[in-house]
């Protein structure tokens, strides 16, 4: 697991741009409510080992 993840400035605005728009693969799907439910659980169980 990653706990500590140093990326530059610019390294940053390269994903974000990679990203954005119909260039993400989650462009134009939406998630069922029990899918953002899982998404939301497992993010809070990673960012309260990371704290």
């Amino acid at each position: 697991m990653r706990t500590n993840r140093k990326l530059s400035e610019e390294h940053k605005q390269k994903i974000s741009e990679a990203l954005k728009g119909d260039k993400n693969p989650n462009f134009g799907k939406a998630l069922s409510s029990t899918h953002r439910q899982k998404i939301s659980k497992s993010l809070l169980k990673y960012w309260s080992v990371l704290e």
